[in-house]
C-alpha cells in the first residue's frame, strides 16, 4: 500500500495494489511523512487553524492507522513532524489556538515505547515552527517574541546534536 496527499483537495488517500484508492483521511490532513524504512507513514489530521488535531501512524505494510499523539487538556496538540529514524520522531507541540500560538516546543515520540520526551522546554514567547534532521543534527527555527502584546518577534536558528542510546534519542553531551 502507498499514500498519495491530495493538497489542493486536502485529503490523504490509500493506494491499493489492484490501483483503487479509498480515503484515509478527509479532514484537513498534513502531508504523509513516510518512515526511512518506507513501512510507516505520520501525518496530523486536523491540521487546521483552531482546529485540536492528533498524530496518527499509518502502517503501510498492514493498513493499521493508530492516534500517537491527541491534543491534552491544556489543548496542546501536534503542529509537524518528522522522522529521526525508524522507532522515533521529532514532534512540534503547541497551544491549539490563538493567533499568536504559531509554534511549540519539541518532543521526541518513541514509537517502541509509545513516550514522548522533551527536546526543548521554552516559555510561551518562544515558539519552534520548523524542524530539519540532517547529519545527526536537529534544526530548530522559530520566533521569540520581544514585546508584552505578543505582535513583535525576531527569528532564530538553532541546532540540537543527537546521539542514540538502547533506541532512545537524546541530546548529545
Amino acid at each position: 500500500m502507498n499514500l498519495k496527499y491530495d493538497s489542493d483537495e486536502q485529503i490523504i488517500y490509500v493506494m491499493k495494489a489492484d490501483g483503487s484508492k479509498e480515503v484515509l483521511e478527509a479532514e484537513f490532513p498534513s502531508e504523509p511523512v513516510t518512515s526511512p524504512d518506507k513501512t510507516k507513514a505520520v501525518y496530523i489530521a486536523p491540521l487546521e487553524w483552531e482546529r485540536l488535531g492528533s498524530l496518527y501512524l499509518y502502517d503501510l505494510l498492514t493498513g493499521e492507522n493508530k492516534e500517537l499523539i491527541k491534543p491534552d487538556d491544556k489543548h496542546h496538540i501536534p503542529k509537524k513532524v518528522i522522522w529521526l529514524d525508524n522507532h522515533n520522531l521529532a514532534v512540534i507541540i503547541g497551544f491549539g489556538y490563538g493567533t499568536v500560538a504559531i509554534g511549540g516546543n519539541v518532543f521526541v515520540y518513541n514509537l517502541d515505547t509509545e513516550q514522548k520526551k522533551p527536546l526543548t522546554e521554552y516559555d510561551q514567547r518562544t515558539q519552534v515552527t520548523n524542524i530539519v534532521f540532517k547529519d545527526g543534527v536537529l534544526e530548530l527555527e522559530g520566533i521569540r517574541y520581544i514585546d508584552d502584546t505578543f505582535n513583535e518577534f525576531e527569528r532564530f536558528e538553532e541546532k540540537i546534536k543527537l546521539s542514540h542510546a538502547d533506541g532512545e534519542v537524546q541530546i548529545a553531551t
